[in-house]
């Protein structure tokens, strides 16, 4: 696909209409803020819907209408990925829990050298004031609080984050002549550390750079906006069962039996290989 402009020129215009977008953004929450003070999960609700909107799927259409004539084939949501794609998909999401939750485990019992011991708590702050303020939107265990997380934390989340992230960054990337593998890793780091949580880094990197080769794999932004959508609500289906049920929610991460870690890392690879195998088969027909 030819673009209009540069990468150093694409990527300094998406960059330049996500500052102008996030400080829209900003304003736009303070003001929600002020007049929503005494309703708390109304205002992170509707300020996590103005971040999905303005910050994310803003910059990366506007980008993708500059650069190309053909944003929707820049994006890849042209084309859908057919109902094995999306069976992989969900299959990948149960059989890699244990696996997952070792990974997270590990990276949450991170411990920084001494001479870092005062970014470590800065960092433990964040990550403690970021759970407080998912609890304080899981904490509603109705059915319609529920439907409406499934909506804004799942959907309007997964959607966002992958058509700027995967459609937008990584395809400036990639059809700007950057090998594919750097531009998956590379996104997939970005979209970690924007999250700024730093006992949750690795986990998610490898998530976003799971997003990432699902791009490549299926040449459809679809089948990464399908895994994001189906992580975060698995989520937040588990939480509200979990306050439902009169359980403590936290954000202390479990340990599975090796055995089941180990088993878990086969099949997740096995599933892997398969999407891997499904989207080049689809390639050659192409």
């Amino acid at each position: 696909m030819k673009l209009a402009l540069s990468l150093t020129q694409r990527l300094l215009l998406l960059l330049f209409i996500f500052i102008v977008c996030y400080a829209i953004t900003a304003l736009c929450v303070k003001i929600v803020g002020a007049v929503l003070s005494d309703n708390l999960p109304a205002y992170l609700r509707i300020s996590a819907m103005l971040q999905d909107v303005f910050a994310f799927i803003v910059p990366a259409v506007a980008t993708a209408l500059v650069v190309t004539r053909r944003p929707a084939d820049l994006l890849m949501i042209r084309s859908r990925p057919g109902i094995t794609v999306f069976m992989l998909v969900v299959a990948l999401l149960f059989v890699s829990i244990p696996f997952q939750e070792a990974v997270i485990y590990w990276n949450y019992h991170i411990t920084l050298p001494h001479w870092a011991q005062g970014f470590e708590a800065w960092a433990r702050q964040m990550e403690n004031a970021a759970f407080e303020t998912m609890k304080c939107l899981l904490g509603d265990t109705s059915v319609v609080a529920l439907i409406v997380n499934l909506l804004i934390i799942g959907v309007a989340a997964g959607f966002s984050e992958e058509l700027l992230f995967r459609g937008c960054l990584q395809r400036l990337l990639t059809t700007g002549g950057v090998n594919r593998h750097v531009a998956v890793w590379v996104v997939a780091v970005i979209f970690s550390a924007l999250h700024f949580q730093l006992f949750g880094f690795v986990p998610r990197m490898l998530l976003g750079a799971y997003f990432g080769y699902l791009l490549i794999w299926t040449g459809s932004l679809w089948a990464p906006v399908a895994a994001h959508v189906l992580n975060n609500m698995m989520f937040v289906l588990t939480a509200w069962l979990q306050v439902r049920n009169g359980e403590p929610v936290t954000n202390e991460p479990s340990l599975w039996h090796p055995a089941a870690i180990a088993a878990s890392a086969a099949l997740s690879a096995a599933v892997l290989w398969a999407l891997w195998k499904f989207g080049r088969r689809n390639s050659d027909k192409s």
